[in-house]
């Protein structure tokens, strides 16, 4: 996809998904960081799933990221200190519930969502300030927004892929 297409595609996914419209992005170092707080919480189980880095990087694509933050965070290993990487970052710290909401989402991507990733998310909370209510209302509204798809999905297209052969 052209450069054109892939900005087109964002912009057209986050006013479909949050209603805004923009004109400006992260700064790169921000992004590295940010994608970096989120696969640590994926990491609170001791592994970053296949399907949790590509969900990241899958995020990461779709929100106009370039292909050198995408490959820096493809390689990435997630061996450094949540509180450093938030601490150098403030793109984190003006989006918490953001980050939180995005990191939940990467932590799930591998249909497991286990007490230590819960408790590496509920880490990264503490350490922005956020509190336990506020993260258990994320994960509610995640959990909300699952069984509304899979509700969409069954009454649309009865959860099958319309233009594959079944």
């Amino acid at each position: 996809m052209d450069k054109e297409n892939t900005l087109r595609a964002s912009r057209w996914s986050n006013k479909e998904q949050w209603g805004w419209s923009y004109n400006t992005y992260i700064n790169l170092g921000d992004a590295v960081d940010f994608l970096k707080a989120i696969l640590l919480c994926t990491k609170g189980d001791s592994v970053i799933s296949k399907e949790e880095r590509e969900w990241v990087l899958g995020f990461a694509a779709s929100r106009e990221m370039p292909t050198s933050i995408i490959e820096e965070v493809e390689s990435y290993n997630g061996d450094e200190d949540i509180a450093d990487v938030l601490a150098r970052s403030p793109i984190v710290e003006n989006g918490k519930k953001g980050t939180i909401y995005w990191a939940i989402k990467a932590c799930s991507a591998d249909k497991e969502y286990p007490e230590a990733e819960k408790q590496a998310i509920r880490k990264m909370a503490d350490l922005m300030g956020v509190s336990e209510e506020v993260v258990k209302e994320i994960e509610e509204v995640i959990i909300e927004e699952q069984k509304l798809r899979d509700k969409r999905n069954s009454l649309v297209y009865g959860n099958k892929i319309f233009w594959e052969d079944n």
